[in-house]
């Protein structure tokens, strides 16, 4: 699946104020006068384009496999605009989604409406819990201990590199060699001098920070508000991960260019960027932007150990006109078979560890020198942390990026810019009830 970059795009949606307050008491049963789908003989499902595989959503819409009675027909809203689109069917109370897509970063922007959603444990959601990777399930709770997403897909990191500049700087160069010599982000580090030193054209490390800055923060499990709705956004951890993306603007190890962009996409087909921290999702991109690169590059373990970017979550509205329908629904929909069939077709890496072992995920990829991505994504996947999103992540984060980006392109001081980073992300957040 194509994911956005996600730390810049989490929306914090206003809360619903309570529309659904007066009106609960109804977990584990519809209430289905104010479903999309009142009237007809479908349920309603609401994704966007890549979300789901189109091949089993046009089987559900005849019929969900030994779920009699079932039918779910899904309709495809844009990316940027399905929360919007919900929280407003949410506060009208009408044309409400059965079911809906949320991205890992967005379902905690629903933790303060959280009644507005079913609770899947009380649907039978804890049969199949052995299934799933274990933070993913964890990460579907609210705080308050409510079940309201399920698992989707998952976005476990690895270190992307260049194999064959790594072999012409005179670097460790085969995957197991390069996890050990840059087993830190400090070591990392290094690796980037000797690359910028000694490679060819002297290959910058990493196209910006804030890849960097992400992926130190995504192994925390903490970000930068707790679930006690404290601002932690200037404690050790976020701090860590300023300081270490700073020494590599320092270093002068970073081509400051923004991803997705004409000089990034010149740069990684022109070898002039040697690795990549990031998701196994990004596989994709890669291949469409630095074809010619295919068979130089090599994955192997994130250094500090894997995390996870991205994947998302299904849900059950509180207006779900048949929540047990619904539900056998998505256990066919994300049971390990069909996870498999979305991994081969859609490329939504499994949620279900057993999927990993099938011999469809062990095929070789030429573009990795005939190595197989699963032997890194699926053992990270294992063992990602579980990280608390609050619903004021967006808020609290945003700043922190748009400093780290003043300083990378406008030469903004650095401690002038941690300072000026902190100070908004605290203003803005005391004026929405965060301490």
């Amino acid at each position: 699946m194509e994911h956005r970059t996600l730390s810049r795009r989490r929306l914090l949606g206003a809360s619903l104020g309570g529309v659904g307050g007066a009106l609960l008491g109804l977990s584990g049963c519809g209430a289905g006068s104010g479903s999309a789908s009142a009237g007809t003989d479908h349920l309603s499902l609401w994704y966007w384009k890549g979300a789901l595989s189109e091949t089993l959503l046009s089987t559900a819409a005849r019929a969900v496999p030994g779920v009699p009675g079932v039918r779910v027909k899904g309709a495809q809203i844009p990316d940027g605009d399905i929360d919007s689109k919900v929280r407003t069917s949410l506060a009208a109370r009408a044309y409400v989604p059965d079911l809906t897509v949320a991205n890992s970063d967005n379902l905690a922007t629903f933790f303060p409406d959280e009644n507005e959603f079913l609770d899947l444990r009380t649907v039978g959601a804890e049969s199949v819990r052995d299934q799933y990777l274990d933070w993913k399930w964890k990460s579907c709770f609210t705080p308050s201990g409510r079940m309201i997403g399920f698992p989707l897909d998952a976005g476990p990191t690895a270190l992307y590199y260049r194999q064959d500049l790594f072999a012409k700087a005179g670097l460790p160069d085969e995957p197991q060699e390069v996890a050990e010599a840059a087993s830190t982000w400090e070591k990392y580090l290094e690796t980037g001098l000797t690359l910028r030193a000694k490679a060819p054209g002297k290959p910058y490390l990493v196209s910006n920070v804030g890849n960097v800055f992400q992926q130190i923060l995504l192994q925390s499990t903490q970000q930068f508000v707790d679930a006690d709705n404290r601002f932690i956004g200037d404690q050790a951890h976020v701090r860590r991960a300023w300081d270490l993306s700073l020494e590599i603007l320092r270093q002068g190890l970073s081509a400051r260019i923004r991803d997705g962009t004409p000089d990034y996409n010149a740069a990684m087909s022109g070898s002039r960027i040697a690795t990549m921290t990031t998701a196994v999702w990004a596989i994709n991109g890669l291949k469409d932007t630095a074809p010619k690169t295919s068979g130089a590059w090599r994955l192997t373990t994130m250094p500090d150990g894997p995390a996870n970017y991205g994947g998302s979550y299904l849900t059950l509205t509180r207006y779900c006109r048949d929540p047990e329908g619904a539900f056998a629904f998505l256990k066919w929909l994300l049971g390990p078979e069909n996870q498999l069939k979305s991994y081969q077709e859609m490329s939504l890496f499994p949620t279900t560890p057993a999927a990993y072992a099938d011999p469809a995920m062990h095929r070789a990829d030429p573009f990795f020198g005939g190595q197989r991505p699963i032997d890194v994504f699926g053992p990270a996947a294992q063992k990602a942390p579980v990280v608390y999103f609050s619903p004021y992540e967006e808020t609290a984060n945003t700043p922190f990026f748009q400093e780290l980006t003043n300083v990378e392109t406008l030469g903004k001081n650095a401690d002038r810019a941690w300072r000026d980073a902190v100070n908004t992300a605290e203003t803005t957040l005391s004026r929405l009830g965060v301490s």
